[in-house]
């Protein structure tokens, strides 16, 4: 079930991903809002919302990650646990929202090492 669910987000855009598999609140705070009525009001605004796709394109990747490994339930936390992706002081959420190519990388090939263990 979680693998068709997977696929088939795999064809929408990393914001309608992100809200099915993370929640609104965690999309919100990766997206970069300071609130979920901030973040809604972005997607609302065609501008916006192509940037925030892209910063929420390496999220729903994370979250794909444990779907595929049947751990999508620790996906949020992961995310949330400081160090996680092996950079002290921040989150892979933090790193996500701050998001440079390189970040992105780095926090979804932690999201996959960590799903291997």
């Amino acid at each position: 079930m979680i693998g068709m669910t997977v696929q088939a987000l795999r064809a929408g855009g990393g914001v309608d991903r992100c809200l099915t598999l993370l929640g609104e609140e965690l999309t919100a705070y990766i997206a970069g809002a300071a609130s979920v009525s901030e973040f809604q009001r972005w997607r609302a605004d065609r501008r916006h919302r192509r940037e925030i796709d892209e910063r929420l394109r390496g999220a729903a990747d994370v979250a794909e990650t444990f779907a595929r490994a049947n751990r999508l339930g620790a996906a949020a936390g992961w995310l949330r646990e400081v160090g996680a992706a092996g950079v002290a002081g921040r989150s892979p959420a933090r790193l996500l929202r701050e998001a440079t190519g390189e970040a992105v990388k780095r926090v979804v090939d932690a999201a996959e090492r960590f799903t291997r263990r």
